[in-house]
């Protein structure tokens, strides 16, 4: 009996799988920080650090994407990885923000994201390269990100995925 392998399995660099964990880490620190003394006010320096993690939660996504790009363009990321780290990204950089009008500037800036990725999507879809089904979490993706830009502009929350 004679197997084929058609497909190499996806491999994530150890560093991408590190930031991962990191984000993760930094995400579980900050929910951990907030909801800590929940009846008391939070102290400034309580503040001072949750704004720290959240800047390095940034950071380390801003870094990540530089390398999620280049992996995407040679094929060694698939699309619904870097659709979630471009989400992620961007509602890291928006939760920084501290007016209404900033993380509004921040969602247009995810919505023209992803509809950039939307177009190279379908063009590469045109060229056989990926499939209608990854085009069309590129769709839900984009539309995910408008919904939450309208939702900021009326003045309610955005659904954190």
């Amino acid at each position: 009996m004679v197997l084929c392998r058609t497909r190499t399995p996806l491999r994530l660099p150890c560093h991408l799988i590190l930031s991962c964990v990191l984000v993760l880490a930094v995400v579980f620190a900050a929910g951990f920080a907030s909801g800590a003394g929940s009846g008391k006010r939070p102290s400034a320096n309580a503040n001072e650090r949750l704004r720290e993690l959240m800047t390095q939660r940034y950071e380390i996504l801003q870094h990540a994407m530089k390398n999620a790009e280049l992996m995407l363009k040679t094929g060694r990321m698939d699309i619904p990885t870097f659709l979630d780290l471009t989400n992620a990204m961007y509602r890291a950089q928006a939760d920084l923000c501290t007016t209404d009008a900033d993380r509004a500037a921040v969602y247009e800036k995810l919505v023209d994201a992803f509809e950039a990725q939307e177009k190279s999507l379908e063009r590469q879809a045109a060229s056989g390269r990926v499939t209608e089904v990854q085009v069309d979490e590129g769709r839900v993706a984009t539309l995910n990100a408008r919904i939450d830009l309208e939702r900021l502009r009326l003045g309610q929350t955005p659904v954190q995925p």
